[in-house]
């Protein structure tokens, strides 16, 4: 999933409001707009579970 915030701070409240629920995988600034890409915090959760056991 994306998502695009007008700036830093309602990325932060954005962040704060939701960082149970979801995993950050991406943040990009280009012209002082910020856009993430995110997923489940469960799926990356295992997604890197599983990654960890590759190791």
């Amino acid at each position: 999933m994306t998502s695009e915030f007008e700036n830093w701070t309602v990325y932060d409240d954005w962040l704060i409001e939701n960082y149970d629920k979801y995993a950050v995988t991406d943040v990009v600034e280009k012209n002082g707009k910020i856009t993430i890409e995110y997923m489940d915090k469960a799926d990356w959760l295992l997604k890197n579970a599983k990654s960890d056991k590759k190791k």
